[in-house]
């Protein structure tokens, strides 16, 4: 039997397996440092994360003020052009100061354009209502209404510019659908609060494209929350308001109620309404306000239903849930000038908002002239 040659193999196979060692040692070599180095890329990209959702801000807590419709033509604009500027709001703007007010802008501030042919109700504020905003602290409007184009792309323009002019954001409408849903966005300290106007009333010359001016419709829900969550990424907070619902009605509708919902379920920190120019209950829902109309605020009226109004104020942090509220009931002259109101007339304004908040009005007690919720203890869900 022949003997099998030992020495051959392994003179054979030995070369070969130091040649495999030195090639792995080397790719080892060679893939180590790139491990190495997305490893540090993971943990910077942790680091340079930015943004207060990411870290304790230094803003923990601020204040918000919230009125309804504010419209400067009519017997408005005759007492601004007899009284100047600052007779809108010479009653209440000492209630408006805080970190952040908002609006509803129920009118142009412009001299330009023509009346919408067609349509029963056109306003045209004064210019000079500018001024009068920022003489009472007004931060942000919504422009999402039904009076938005009242006279036409013209009148819009010159209006957002002359907001812009005057450092006032808005958001709701524009020369197209990509103004109509730009949304707002304002510092308030170290956090950045972002605003959505969208309107679910809708006059036949107000829905925009891709080259038609319009504003920003409610009408689809889930559009709607689309525009909330993109929002949500650039900022801390969000706030969301509506023109929606019925007339004169005292409680909202089903679909007020759906949009609030999926408002807030998209990441609204805060939904407020207005349009029916009378006011409508509030509402809490995971923890967040909702104020389904908050009527009219500078408004000339015929009826004492819609002269029965209220400034609400709330505390809020940098989380989005709120800590306190108050509702200072204001009643409005018949040539659309707003007023605090104390004692008897203060207790009937009240008294309606308790009984068409339903089951909600058990948060709300007497302070004095005012109602409050005290939630300091974020125990309200």
């Amino acid at each position: 039997m022949k003997v099998p040659n030992y020495r051959f193999y392994i003179a054979v196979t030995l070369p070969i397996l130091i040649l495999s060692g030195i090639w792995l040692l080397a790719r080892t070599a060679n893939l180590a440092p790139e491990k190495v180095r997305v490893s540090k890329q993971v943990k910077r990209a942790e680091r340079n994360k930015v943004g207060t959702k990411d870290k304790t801000p230094k803003t923990k807590e601020f204040t918000i003020a919230v009125v309804g419709d504010v419209m400067f033509d009519r017997r408005v604009k005759s007492a601004i052009a007899a009284g100047g500027a600052k007779w809108p709001f010479a009653k209440t703007a000492s209630k408006l100061k805080s970190d952040l007010t908002i609006a509803n802008l129920e009118s142009s501030l412009s001299t330009a354009g023509s009346p919408t042919t067609g349509k029963d109700v056109v306003f045209q504020g004064t210019p000079e209502g500018v001024n009068s905003l920022k003489l009472a602290n007004i931060d942000v409007v919504g422009l999402a209404n039904n009076h938005a184009l009242d006279y036409g792309l013209p009148s819009l323009k010159e209006t957002r510019n002359r907001l812009k002019q005057n450092g006032i954001k808005f958001a709701g409408a524009g020369a197209n659908k990509y103004e109509a849903y730009e949304p707002a966005i304002k510092k308030v300290g170290d956090l950045k609060v972002g605003f959505l106007s969208f309107s679910d009333v809708i006059p036949f010359n107000s829905f925009p494209s891709e080259k038609l001016p319009g504003i920003a419709p409610a009408r689809d829900s889930s559009k709607v929350a689309s525009k909330i969550k993109d929002l949500s990424k650039k900022t801390d907070l969000q706030i969301v308001a509506f023109h929606w619902g019925i007339e004169y009605e005292d409680y909202p509708t089903g679909k007020q109620k759906e949009l609030a919902v999926a408002a807030i379920d998209a990441g609204a920190d805060l939904v407020i309404g207005h349009h029916p120019h009378v006011t409508q209950g509030i509402a809490i829902y995971k923890g967040r306000m909702i104020l389904y109309s908050l009527g009219n605020f500078v408004f000339d009226r015929y009826k004492t239903k819609t002269a029965q109004t209220f400034i609400f104020r709330m505390n809020i942090d940098y989380k989005g849930e709120f800590t306190f509220v108050r509702i200072i009931p204001v009643f409005i002259s018949s040539s659309g000038q707003p007023a605090i109101m104390i004692g008897g007339e203060a207790k009937t304004i009240l008294a309606r908002v308790k009984q068409i908040s339903g089951k909600y009005s058990k948060y709300l007690t007497t302070d004095k002239d005012t109602l409050v919720i005290d939630n300091s203890d974020k125990k309200i869900k």
